[in-house]
């Protein structure tokens, strides 16, 4: 299973790839990761960690089964 970090940067958020420690999608919220992490996991298994500003580990996100809902607005 490949292992994923999002971490917050000082121009926005980064997901990194852990086995490579490259990064492999940048945006500029974390609203924006959440929806670019659904079109890049899609059709693979992975676990992604998501980190705050302080360092500490807010959530887990096991790919298939994790999704960003859709804002109705």
């Amino acid at each position: 299973m490949d292992k994923y970090h999002v971490n917050p940067t000082p121009m926005g958020w980064e997901l990194t790839d852990q086995q490579t420690q490259e990064t492999v999608l940048r945006t500029l919220t974390k609203d924006e990761m959440f929806t670019g992490l659904d079109s890049f996991m899609e059709g693979k298994t992975a676990s992604v960690e998501v980190y705050d500003r302080h360092g500490s580990l807010e959530e887990e996100r096991p790919y298939p089964g994790s999704s960003h809902p859709v804002s109705t607005r």
